[in-house]
């Protein structure tokens, strides 16, 4: 029954008012309760696209404790507000905070969470995200995880909104065969700004918590 009223709300999705949405919202909410897992990842991942997606059956797919039934609409569904990607956020486990962390826009607040709570492969995806907002506090904690993961490293010197200030941090941590590839991975204009890099590390910023990392010595350019 779930797969039939959800083809004909998927058929019509395009044309159907706010009203109809919801009252299809309640019937598939009440045919998700038994249903076989495998059906209701096929449903998350069809409705992860629409532009207005019911929002309750929304909210239990994206809270559902199987990450594969969660992640397409944790992933893409724009009708979630922040509040329950931030409650999910603390809740949930690697599985759901990657399919956050590769969403489209990901505000101040949810990025620090997922850097807070994520293991390496969530910082790799908020890393490669240009769309996740990094703050002082969460580029001070990718800078430590990137002196341990290359590919965090090789993310973030390669996004375009990375401060100088990082950036320095960045290379100054690195050895030589790091700082090499990094100067492959960087932007053009991030290379131009490597090159010219002064030769003594820079000072730690008054505002950034003091890493326990050692600093290496000044990057040597090929």
């Amino acid at each position: 029954m779930l797969q039939e009223v959800a083809g004909l709300f998927l058929e019509d999705a395009h044309r159907l008012s706010a009203h109809h949405v919801e009252m299809f919202d309640g019937i598939l909410v009440r045919l998700t309760e038994s249903v076989e897992l495998r059906t209701l990842t096929t449903l998350s991942r069809s409705l992860a696209d629409l532009r207005l997606v019911p929002r309750e059956l929304a909210r239990r797919l994206a809270n559902h404790d199987d990450a594969d039934v969660a992640a397409p609409i944790l992933r893409k569904c724009e009708c979630l507000p922040d509040a329950d990607l931030i409650d999910i956020a603390w809740m949930r486990a690697e599985g759901h905070l990657c399919a956050i962390a590769g969403r489209k826009a990901v505000n101040a607040e949810l990025t620090d969470i997922l850097l807070m709570r994520g293991d390496s492969s969530v910082l790799r995806v908020l890393a490669r995200n240009p769309g996740a907002d990094l703050t002082s506090a969460g580029l001070a904690m990718m800078v430590d995880a990137a002196e341990r993961d290359d590919d965090i490293a090789d993310a973030l010197i390669s996004r375009s909104d990375l401060p100088h200030r990082v950036l320095v941090d960045l290379v100054m941590r690195s050895t030589p065969r790091q700082q090499a590839r990094l100067l492959k991975r960087a932007r053009p204009g991030t290379r131009s700004a490597l090159r010219s890099m002064p030769a003594q590390p820079a000072p730690p910023q008054p505002h950034q918590p003091q890493s326990t990392m050692r600093r290496r010595g000044p990057p040597c350019w090929p």
